[in-house]
């Protein structure tokens, strides 16, 4: 009789266990997969408002030093979260633009 507890105790204890890995698994899994869609998200609006400045100081014909500042501000975060390319050309060429309004 004590072996036969002992051995169905033992079974059931390690199906317990084996359910609470499978279940902290899936959440975690979950948690990473929603953690990623927050990164791709926020990088989005990143490169999206550095396109949207970028087109706005190009329009002007210069950019102030604030205005280099914030999309510089806004470019390190974006690629500290993996995005390059493309912005990484736009900023290059809006560091070019003259800070100030050329008088005529």
């Amino acid at each position: 009789m004590k072996d036969w507890f002992i051995k169905y105790w033992l079974e059931g204890l390690f199906s317990l266990i084996t359910s609470g890995v499978v279940v902290g698994y899936r959440r975690l899994s979950k948690k990473m997969h929603e953690q990623d869609a927050i990164k791709l998200g926020i990088q989005a609006l990143l490169r999206d408002r550095i396109i949207q400045s970028y087109n706005h100081y190009m329009e002007m014909g210069f950019c102030p030093i604030y205005g280099l500042e914030n999309m510089n501000a806004l470019y390190v975060q974006y690629h500290a979260l993996g995005g390059n390319g493309m912005v990484t050309e736009l900023m290059e060429k809006i560091k070019d633009l003259p800070t100030e309004i050329k008088e005529e």
